[in-house]
């Protein structure tokens, strides 16, 4: 499964607005065939919000559950005002 994050709200390039947990529910579609998948990234112009949406895919085809709040780490003044997982659907112009 490719999984291009360039429709995600907020990217530099793209303009659909998708969701962290709608890219998620594409993940949950494919799991329902109860095949092998294999889990690729592919674009995404807003590495910050590509990084955020990855994790979250991955935890999505592992069945686990990850935090909204975001871990300290030495990236993490790159992930604010919220500092979250999960973002509020919006465009940049």
């Amino acid at each position: 499964m490719q999984c291009g994050a360039d429709s995600l709200s907020y990217d530099k390039l793209g303009d659909f607005c998708l969701t962290i947990k709608g890219h998620g529910e594409c993940v949950n579609i494919v799991k329902s065939f109860n095949l092998p998948i294999l889990l690729l990234g592919g674009g995404g112009y807003t590495i910050e919000n590509v990084s955020r949406c990855w994790a979250y895919e991955t935890a999505v085809c592992l069945d686990e559950e990850i935090s909204n709040d975001l871990p300290i780490t030495d990236f993490y003044s790159k992930y604010g005002p919220d500092y979250k997982l999960h973002l509020k659907v919006g465009k940049i112009y």
